[in-house]
């Protein structure tokens, strides 16, 4: 059923004026491209309706046909500024480039449009004279309502994308304008979509789009009341617009391979299945060919960051790779690899090497190349010019003042890139020539300038942390040769008090008896020792079993007692501790040697008990020696190298408290000067897990 007459009369004007005025409006704030694409897109939706009315004014068949065929014009030029417009929104930039693409499309469409009404009818209405209802559509304005479609979906997936790089604060300035113009275009995608599928053009199709488009521009009127059309900026994400790329050059395969179909069937060629498949076959291969290419691949980014952006670079986004990548490697030999990796694909060069200053005498080493021979000679003088510079520098201009070979193997179109440390290189980047062949520009050489001092900083870190590394090892043999060394020398001690008390008691066989196995217990602690030396780092670890803590002690005291120690001994029962009897032993032996070596010269009393308390099995060993103040308890008594003894190592204390807290315990400390001192140690008497 006909919309009213009156109805049309007041939809349709009432839709291009309200264009008119946003398009005064727009031009008013601003002459800026994004204000200039919102107008002529604004202008064009205006002249469409204007074009309609009277379309839906006349009643003579010429008449419409001409409307109709004007209407088609005006419908092909419509999304074009509107694409404009949705790029420069989303890109910050509308490049020149874009324009004249724009006006080149308008212009062809415009034409083309003409052309085909002269060499084909579009259009076919009945020959009576009555208000317009509808039109078929001929295989010109078919073809007009595919582009306008592909237009049309041009324009609504820069919206999708304007809205997914949207903060919140950018969204609710523009949320209208979105709204507006995603409620006009998709209603015309609507109505193509019928015309295309029926391939008739209804009357009322062009009075609900007239009504549509004043509702779209209420919107758009409350955005540019709230938000002034554009009061901040917002840019799409580079990633996000590459894969845009992708998904349209797939659409273009896929609407290819559909009018394929069209014209085998049209042309009825014999066995379309057969062609048909086989075109599909090859075709697809050569797609994915094509989309997994890095040349192809790097000449679409450098095209869109040309064209679309502002800068070549997304810098944050390149510093935020840069950061993830090199963070987590700490050698010079890794780094190497994956930074020259690195920095190849953000400039896009298929070719590089990586050269590192040597510490050792300042000479620069090949620390990786990528399809660059590794032969390639650095002269003096680039060096030197490379470390004044502290820039990037292009290596042809050296080519013909260099020897050959020096530079014969490094191709034309190469940089140089330094990599400063303080007042020196920490070593130099070569970069071949880009993909394209095309010259580096000052924004490049200014990228590769910031990437060489982050690169420099990385290596000199990845440099620290290697020798960091080697310090660590050198500690740990360090700690592990002066663990030894006390050791030994707990055990020459107990060898000299076996030989003092020798001289008294060298007659008596049971002292002979217990000299044989103190001997020989001594000797099986100096192979232990010197097997810790000769053995991997892990095959010192504890090795737990059932310890008798009373047994230990008592073998520890049995040749101590002699003129200047009255030993005292109170070994209650202990349950036996789970543990590494040979390192318990070195405990003792250190807290006892201490305690021996702390009396004075005329003479103490050591005491050395054992007992339990509260689940822990429990070393007591004092003395009536000087004694220790408690700033010297707090800040050195356990620090290996610190010793009160004249000669002393200051690893004994330090090493029983290792080797205690390595079982589970600890290690507690009472000692007032003049007044000895006192050393508990507390063992678990449950059993713990190997450390």
């Amino acid at each position: 059923m006909m919309l009213s007459l009156w109805l049309q009369t007041l939809l349709l004007p009432a839709a291009a004026a309200s264009s008119i005025v946003l398009a005064i409006a727009a031009l008013v704030r601003g002459r800026g491209r994004l204000e200039l694409a919102f107008v002529a897109g604004q202008v064009a939706l205006a002249a469409e309706s204007l074009i309609a009315f009277s379309l839906l004014q006349t009643e003579m068949p010429g008449d419409r046909l001409f409307w109709l065929e004007l209407q088609q014009v005006a419908a092909l030029i419509v999304p074009l500024p509107w694409v404009l417009f949705v790029a420069a929104l989303v890109t910050q930039r509308p490049t020149r480039w874009l324009w004249r693409l724009v006006s080149i499309a308008v212009a062809v469409a415009a034409t083309a449009a003409a052309f085909t009404q002269v060499l084909s009818p579009a259009f076919q209405v009945a020959d009576v004279e009555a208000s317009f209802y509808a039109a078929r559509l001929g295989t010109p304005a078919l073809a007009g309502i595919i582009m306008q479609l592909l237009a049309t979906v041009g324009v609504l997936v820069g919206l999708e994308a304007y809205l997914r790089a949207s903060t919140r604060e950018s969204l609710w300035r523009s949320k209208y304008l979105v709204l507006g113009l995603a409620t006009i275009f998709l209603s015309r995608f609507y109505f193509l979509s019928q015309a295309l599928l029926f391939q008739v053009l209804f009357a009322a199709h062009l009075t609900a789009s007239a009504a549509i488009l004043l509702a779209g521009n209420i919107a758009i009127a409350a955005s540019i009341v709230r938000a002034r059309l554009r009061d901040g900026e917002l840019a799409i994400s580079r990633r996000l617009l590459y894969r845009s790329v992708v998904i349209g050059v797939l659409g273009v395969y896929l609407f290819g391979l559909g009018a394929l179909g069209w014209l085998l069937t049209w042309l009825d060629v014999p066995e379309k299945v057969f062609w048909g498949s086989l075109i599909v076959f090859v075709s697809a291969l050569g797609l994915v060919a094509v989309l997994m290419s890095e040349d192809i691949r790097w000449r679409a980014r450098r095209f869109i960051t040309l064209h679309f952006y502002r800068g070549k670079y997304d810098y944050r986004e390149q510093w935020m790779a840069f950061t993830k990548q090199m963070g987590s490697l700490l050698s010079v030999e890794e780094l190497s690899r994956q930074l020259l990796a690195t920095v190849t694909t953000a400039v896009g060069a298929a070719k590089g090497a990586l050269y590192v200053t040597d510490p050792r005498d300042n000479k620069l080493r090949l620390a990786g190349a990528i399809e660059l021979t590794p032969e390639a000679i650095l002269d003096g003088a680039i060096v030197q010019d490379l470390a004044r510079q502290r820039r990037p520098v292009l290596l042809d201009p050296y080519r013909d003042a260099l020897p050959q070979p020096a530079l014969h193997p490094i191709p034309r179109g190469t940089v140089a890139v330094p990599l400063p440390w303080q007042c020196a290189l920490a070593g130099i980047m070569l970069i071949g020539p880009e993909r394209t062949r095309r010259a580096y520009t000052i924004e490049d050489l200014e990228f590769l300038t910031t990437v060489g001092e982050q690169a420099a900083g990385a290596i000199m870190t990845a440099r620290l942390s290697e020798a960091a590394a080697r310090s660590r090892e050198f500690e740990a043999f360090h700690r592990l040769t002066s663990f030894v060394i006390h050791d030994l020398k707990n055990s020459i001690s107990a060898l000299s008090m076996l030989s003092q008390n020798a001289l008294e008691h060298f007659d008596d066989p049971e002292f002979q008896r217990d000299a044989i196995k103190t001997l020989s217990s001594t000797v099986d602690r100096m192979k232990a020792l010197l097997a810790r030396l000769t053995s991997a780092p892990e095959s010192s670890d504890l090795r737990f079993q059932s310890v008798d803590l009373a047994g230990l002690a008592l073998e520890v005291t049995r040749h101590i007692a002699g003129n200047r120690v009255t030993l005292v001994k109170d070994l209650a029962a202990v349950r036996p501790v789970q543990g590494d009897p040979d390192a318990i032993l070195r405990v003792m032996q250190n807290l006892v040697t201490n305690a021996t070596e702390a009396l004075e010269p005329g003479g103490g009393m050591l005491t050395v008990r054992t007992s339990e308390e509260n689940g822990w099995a429990v070393l007591s060993v004092g003395d009536t020696g000087p004694g220790m103040s408690d700033h010297f308890i707090r800040t050195s008594l356990f620090a290996p190298f610190r010793s009160t003894k004249r000669g002393g190592w200051g690893i004994g204390l330090y090493q029983a408290k290792y080797l205690v807290e390595a079982h589970g315990g600890r290690v507690e400390v009472s000692s007032k000067e003049g007044d000895g001192t006192t050393f508990v140690v507390k063992l678990p008497l449950t059993r713990i897990a190997n450390p």
